[in-house]
């Protein structure tokens, strides 16, 4: 049935069939010596994160983010490369962060479907749909995610699933609007069905120096997210008009993840990750129950590149 309500949602692009899975990404290629300087994250308790007020009537052109801190067009890729804290040697994950062309109703508000994948030594191990919106003050919110594990190449479930709105899961910001050093700390993501409680503050609005492996970034946004369920904080720096460019665990056994490539997708590649996130939506409707109720994601052509790719997925229909 779900299948069924998402191909007329989707109109063509449900009925496709598969496009190859884009390259693995190589995690062993050296971008050159680490240079984490993210400041130390808190050792003490920052205080309770109420959460933000949400209002549907606030994000009128949600889908689009455009943020100067976390600027996800649909077409941009982020590759971010892990190195060790101790020592900064180069560790075999990498994450790799998509903005795809669809876009999902979520507690009122039209998502950005972003599709996250996390690979180690090569193989993936998590396909995760993650669903930010941008409120009309330029705040970055999370809706929801469907983190879908991969147990030898094949999918074993999404049991950290949670959707905004659903089992009592409440949005939370990733990216303020109007960051400021000053502002108490705000709840990132609550979803008490699966015990997921995070909360962030801001740190530093104009960090300078903060090097990834290859390059450093000035004026830097520092936010902390922390977990009141005692989870270790985790810092990320964003660099204005580029977005994410490290997020640092607090613990010296753990990793800092830098970014290591940020580019636009070609068509073709805009339309294989399009059906891959389709597919993947397809698999929730079967597997989460909390997903089981949500609206199928649309697709959006906001721009002439997405306008191309649903003229392919007609083309390959009629064929």
């Amino acid at each position: 049935m779900h299948r069924a309500r998402a191909a007329v949602a989707l109109a063509a692009a449900l009925t496709l069939t598969a496009t190859p899975a884009q390259a693995t990404p190589d995690p062993t290629t050296d971008p050159g010596p680490a240079a984490t300087v993210l400041p130390q994250a808190a050792t003490a308790d920052p205080g309770p994160c109420p959460p933000a007020r949400f209002r549907p009537r606030d994000f009128s052109d949600s889908a689009d983010l455009d943020n100067a801190y976390q600027p996800l067009r649909p077409g941009t890729e982020l590759t971010l490369q892990a190195v060790a804290n101790d020592g900064g040697a180069l560790l075999p994950h990498v994450v790799v962060l998509t903005a795809t062309d669809l876009v999902k109703k979520i507690d009122g508000v039209w998502t950005r479907v972003l599709w996250q994948r996390d690979w180690r030594d090569g193989v993936a191990e998590v396909s995760a749909l993650v669903f930010q919106a941008q409120d009309d003050d330029g705040a970055v919110w999370q809706l929801g995610e469907y983190p879908e594990l991969i147990d030898d190449e094949l999918p074993a479930g999404a049991p950290g699933a949670w959707i905004a709105g659903v089992t009592g899961a409440r949005a939370g910001i990733v990216v303020p609007g109007d960051p400021d050093e000053d502002e108490p700390p705000y709840l990132r993501a609550d979803a008490p069905g699966i015990g997921l409680l995070r909360c962030a503050f801001v740190v530093d609005t104009a960090a300078d120096e903060v090097c990834a492996p290859a390059i450093c970034y000035d004026d830097a946004l520092i936010v902390e997210e922390f977990s009141p369920l005692l989870a270790p904080p985790v810092r990320h720096a964003y660099a204005p008009g580029i977005g994410l460019i490290a997020a640092a665990q607090a613990n010296s056994d753990g990793e800092t993840l830098f970014l290591s490539g940020r580019r636009g997708l070609s068509i073709a590649e805009r339309l294989a990750a399009d059906w891959q996130v389709v597919q993947l939506e397809d698999r929730a409707y079967e597997s989460s129950g909390v997903y089981a109720d949500t609206s199928p994601m649309r697709f959006h052509a906001g721009d002439e590149q997405a306008e191309a790719v649903r003229r392919l997925m007609e083309d390959r229909l009629r064929h």
